[in-house]
């Protein structure tokens, strides 16, 4: 048995792999920043000294980072803010790891891709196009350049049944309860992956001391308007109540990746339908 740290156990893949380790057997403390928790530690990732003082005081075998400031048009809008919490931080806190002797697990995104000839393996060069998959890629830089023995995870349009607004498919079913039509574009092509899926394929990357890059995403791709309508379905909604339109249309700050999605270069760590996808819908 290990004991984990989470950084950021109250979001929506903190959230799972907290879950999921405590049924595992592992020992596993979990912090919060923005979304208070009994079971959780309050933590602001930004403060050098708050940092060590918890990871001392832990001496985690492993440090899980899904914290981040992922709305990526805010990211884009406050770029200063975003440096703090997706470069700044995650260094921070790899940096105490590599002192108390402790592996590194960083989140990342498939948005370090610019989305123009996707999908995308992990040996494929990295070409943000926003503020946002800018500040993962230098994070990862980062990890795999200075953080001895770090696992960079890059997901997908990450799912859930959570009820929470920060999940996609809670924001669907709640404008779909309303009444309200759904726009969803048909322009972007993406490979959507089930945080549940998502934790337990990192895990057995950890577990097998795997290190370096790996995709984890779910083995369909598709665009967000055929993603959407699914959603519709499977809760017992119309499809037509889904609105097709273009990314323009919304006149976003950040820039999307159109043509994207991720591959895996490693098989074992490869989601498959029916086994580890688990599709809400």
């Amino acid at each position: 048995m290990k004991k984990h740290m989470i950084i950021g156990a109250s979001g929506q893949v903190g959230g799972y792999l907290y879950q999921n380790l405590l049924k595992w057997g592992e020992e596993v403390v979990g912090t919060y920043y923005r979304h208070p928790h009994s079971d959780l530690v309050a933590l602001d990732m930004t403060n050098r000294q708050t940092v060590r003082e918890l990871i001392g005081a832990t001496q985690p075998d492993v440090i899980w980072i899904p914290a981040a400031m992922a709305n990526v048009d805010q990211c884009e809008q406050e770029p200063d803010v975003s440096y703090q919490q997706n470069v700044v931080a995650p260094r921070i806190v790899a940096d105490v790891a590599v002192q108390e002797q402790a592996r590194v697990v960083f989140f990342s995104t498939d948005y370090v891709f610019d989305g123009v000839d996707g999908p995308y393996g992990e040996e494929r060069p990295v070409h943000p196009i926003q503020v946002y998959g800018q500040h993962k890629a230098e994070s990862e830089h980062y990890l795999l350049s200075q953080i001895p023995h770090s696992v960079i995870i890059r997901p997908a349009w990450i799912y859930s049944r959570d009820e929470t607004p920060r999940n996609f498919v809670y924001r669907v079913v709640e404008q779909l309860k309303a009444r309200q039509p759904v726009k969803a574009v048909t322009d972007q092509f993406n490979t959507p992956t089930p945080s549940e899926g998502l934790v337990k394929i990192a895990w057995q990357a950890v577990q097998d001391g795997f290190e370096g890059i790996v995709h984890i995403a779910g083995p369909e791709r598709l665009s967000r308007y055929a993603l959407t309508r699914r959603i519709a379905q499977a809760f017992g909604y119309s499809p037509n109540l889904v609105e097709p339109v273009q990314t323009e249309s919304f006149h976003l700050p950040a820039a999307r990746p159109l043509n994207g999605g991720l591959i895996t270069q490693h098989a074992r760590y490869r989601m498959e339908a029916g086994r580890d996808f688990a599709p809400v819908f």
